[in-house]
């Protein structure tokens, strides 16, 4: 059985996305564990700047999985 396709609105337009899928993407990011990342303007990092750009851009949702500039967080930051 294939999994099911879901639309809802995202950054001001209508997506698809595996229903199973929705929402997961930051567990399994890189940027949500990286010292150097920071939510909002305040953000050094230039790859996820970048990237979260062309989220925007195209109303897209783009985990990090690889990255050359990933620092772990300390445990409990």
């Amino acid at each position: 059985m294939r999994d099911k396709i879901i639309e809802y609105e995202h950054h001001g337009g209508v997506v698809s996305v595996r229903e199973d899928l929705k929402g997961r993407h930051w567990a399994h990011c890189l940027c949500s564990r990286c010292a150097i990342f920071k939510k909002g303007d305040e953000n050094p990092c230039e790859i996820s700047r970048s990237a979260f750009a062309v989220c925007v851009k195209y109303n897209v949702t783009l985990p990090m999985w690889e990255c050359p500039d990933f620092v772990e967080k300390e445990k409990g930051e």
